[in-house]
């Protein structure tokens, strides 16, 4: 999975934390909090990942044989492309699919999304409990139209979905609803 989508979603979700901390009349997090803080952002990214597996796990299911073949030639072209285009990709896989595959696709993105939402608000709601008191709250932006309609597109989904991680980004760099 891309997992600079996830970077920029779980940054989205921890930046009014660091901001709590910046703001100029909270104390600083002492380092016992720092530390309880640190805990809960790997616990959190350790079941994000796991919610991530089972949604893998989910759409390699959901594809025929033949159609997931396809759809490795069509991740493994773009990695080679001299000229890399993710949209024109995703809308190849898109045209691979078979209408029951492109359902399941996205009600197990759908399923992944809505728990992941609620794994972030938990870890919202404990990390504010962690911080010194005196920060303001924050609203998280809506998520952009363009966005939301690729949430909605199987193709996107699984070429989003389907690549190995590289894992020297680090554990927290690949949240993604």
């Amino acid at each position: 999975m891309n997992r600079g989508i996830f970077a920029l979603a779980f940054a989205l979700s921890v930046l009014p934390l660091t901001a709590l901390a910046a703001d100029s009349n909270a104390a600083p997090p002492t380092d016992q909090q720092r530390q309880a803080m640190h805990q809960t952002l790997e616990r959190f990214a350790q079941q994000e990942e796991q919610l991530h597996q089972q949604m893998r796990s989910q759409i390699l299911a959901s594809l025929s044989p033949v159609h997931r073949r396809a759809v490795a030639a069509e991740i493994g072209n773009l990695a080679v492309s001299e000229n890399p285009d993710p949209d024109a990709t995703a809308k190849r896989i898109d045209a691979i699919l078979g209408g029951g595959e492109r359902q399941r696709i996205i009600e197990a993105h759908q399923a992944f999304a809505n728990q992941s939402r609620q794994l972030h608000d938990q870890l919202k709601q404990q990390m504010e409990s962690m911080m010194p008191a005196g920060g303001p709250p924050h609203e998280h932006p809506p998520m952009d139209a363009s966005m939301r309609e690729r949430m909605n597109d199987a193709g996107w989904i699984v070429l989003h979905a389907l690549p190995p991680h590289d894992d020297m980004h680090g554990p927290m760099d690949h949240i993604w609803h």
